[in-house]
């Protein structure tokens, strides 16, 4: 056993663990060696062992869409409403077009210390500026966070260049462009291999105005172009998540978000009933710190509101939409918590709001806390201890 966190073999007993890409509840040990999961058992070890007294393993948190640069611009939401915030000539953008590149730096690398801190091990961002806003957050490092980078243009000329930086293209709002240059993005992404996702029904209004005026919802749009994924949904309906459903294209659900810029916070009833695959995101930073456990006890508290019937199963799926099915979307260097795997996962300890649950899906999602994380490992070492 290293003591440092180093790549040797060792034993974490009296644990309950989240195994497998169903998140199954495991009561027993879990056994590293040489950076993998070499077994993981129920009942309790024959070798020595670190005991964890009846803590909790679960993977790593998956944020699927931050803005993390508007870390410059935090509580600016305040007064306005949505549009006024992050509209195209919203407060967010002249915040981000008259912050100095050094202090963007020193905000932007702390938010990403912190979602590591928090049990965050990679993050979606959408990054205005074009290729120099992918660029710039390429350069801002916080390993072993793993950063998937999407770019926004401003002229389709652009399109190439940010295509070779970027991890793909996140639209904004799709009436900032003309259909014509959706297409030709859609069309490039596409080409490359790269990802293709755009904000939908975030605000009613104007999503309102879209149909109005194209003949056809935004989300009827954005499977038009064969979107990757699309992010907030807030009012989507029940026909516009099974569309969606259909052509195999994911949610990006952001609650807190939603709710603090008052567009309304959206259906995941509707998700949940309707099968349509999601996931969870923070969004702005300049609205929410990005801790997904913040997130997911928001959700949780939503679903809740519209549907008391919503019980273990409901909190399994929002702790899947969290973890392992961001993890396979985005095609993430570490898999599910099982044998054979790389030994990345969080370790909680079960104390104060963790102890006498009855449930372990909706205890997890209720009520775990930041406070709880007593480690997090990534590849078999220790990295937040």
């Amino acid at each position: 056993m290293d003591g440092a966190g180093g790549l040797s073999k060792k034993t974490l007993s009296n644990v309950v663990i989240l195994t497998g890409r169903e998140l199954e509840i495991t009561r027993g040990y879990l056994v590293i060696e040489d950076g993998m999961i070499k077994e993981i058992s129920e009942g309790s070890p024959q070798s020595r062992a670190v005991d964890l007294k009846g803590g909790f393993i679960m993977p790593p948190f998956v944020n699927a869409h931050t803005h993390v640069v508007d870390s410059v611009a935090k509580e600016l939401y305040l007064g306005r409403s949505q549009p006024q915030v992050v509209g195209p000539s919203g407060v967010k953008f002249k915040a981000l077009e008259s912050t100095s590149p050094a202090v963007a730096k020193q905000a932007t690398k702390a938010t990403l210390k912190e979602m590591l801190a928090t049990g965050t091990i990679a993050h979606c961002d959408f990054r205005e500026g074009g290729v120099a806003g992918v660029d710039f957050l390429r350069r801002i490092s916080c390993s072993p966070l793993k950063s998937v980078i999407l770019g926004r243009f401003s002229r389709t000329e652009e399109i190439p260049a940010l295509l070779s930086r970027a991890d793909g293209i996140g639209l904004p709002s799709l009436a900032i462009f003309s259909e014509d240059e959706m297409e030709e993005a859609a069309a490039a992404a596409h080409r490359a291999g790269k990802l293709l996702a755009a904000h939908v029904a975030e605000n009613a209004e104007e999503m309102a105005a879209y149909r109005n005026k194209h003949h056809r919802s935004e989300v009827e749009q954005a499977i038009k172009l064969n979107c990757s994924f699309v992010v907030h949904a807030t009012h989507c309906t029940e026909e516009e998540f099974l569309k969606l459903k259909a052509n195999g294209i994911p949610v990006v659900f952001c609650p807190r978000s939603n709710s603090l810029l008052g567009v309304g916070v959206p259906r995941i009833d509707l998700a949940l009933k309707t099968g349509v695959e999601f996931f969870f995101g923070t969004d702005n930073v300049m609205t929410c710190q990005p801790d997904m456990f913040d997130e997911v006890s928001f959700a949780w508290r939503c679903l809740r509101r519209v549907d008391t019937s919503a019980g273990s199963e409901e909190a399994r799926r929002l702790l899947l939409a969290a973890t392992i099915n961001p993890l396979e979307f985005f095609k993430l260097p570490w898999g599910p918590v099982e044998e054979g795997r790389a030994a990345t996962f969080l370790v909680l300890a079960r104390k104060n709001n963790l102890l006498h649950l009855s449930d372990v899906y909706a205890g997890l999602v209720n009520r775990a806390r930041v406070d709880n994380i007593r480690e997090i490992y990534c590849g078999g070492k220790i990295i937040i201890s």
